[in-house]
């Protein structure tokens, strides 16, 4: 078995680029292909932007990808809804603020996390569904 073998400086004659940005690359690749690890992966790089290379971190990026992690089905999902309820309900760098969208999805949250049997955990979202409703314009 050659791979680890090969360390950086034997690869960079054979790829262009910064290794990360090649890296993230292929976990883009993987996760448009149905990896939800990679997925979630990308999802917190740009929600926090650490490992994203040369690339920026993104609020509406991280939306995209959290979203994209939901519809593949990850598991624990309430801690992907309670995180993008939380981006939605603060808004900004393209992402339109959005109160009554973030506690929806924070009640979702609560149920998901209801089924997981996280009873408090459950309580808390939804006492932040509720406050994020409180925030709507009558």
């Amino acid at each position: 078995d050659i791979l680890p073998a090969l360390t950086t400086d034997d690869i960079q004659q054979f790829v262009q680029g910064q290794m990360l940005d090649i890296g993230l690359d292929y976990m883009t690749t993987a996760a448009r292909s149905g990896d939800v690890s990679c997925a979630i992966y990308l999802a917190k790089a740009y929600d926090t932007g650490l490992n994203l290379g040369e690339r920026k971190a993104s609020a509406e990026e991280a939306v995209k990808w959290y979203t994209i992690c939901l519809d593949m089905g990850a598991e624990q999902p309430y801690l992907i809804q309670a995180r993008l309820a939380e981006i939605i309900l603060k808004g900004g760098d393209g992402v339109t603020r959005d109160p009554n969208r973030a506690g929806e999805l924070y009640t979702e949250a609560a149920e998901s996390a209801m089924e997981d049997m996280k009873g408090k955990l459950a309580n808390k979202y939804y006492m932040l569904a509720e406050e994020a409703w409180g925030e709507c314009e009558e």
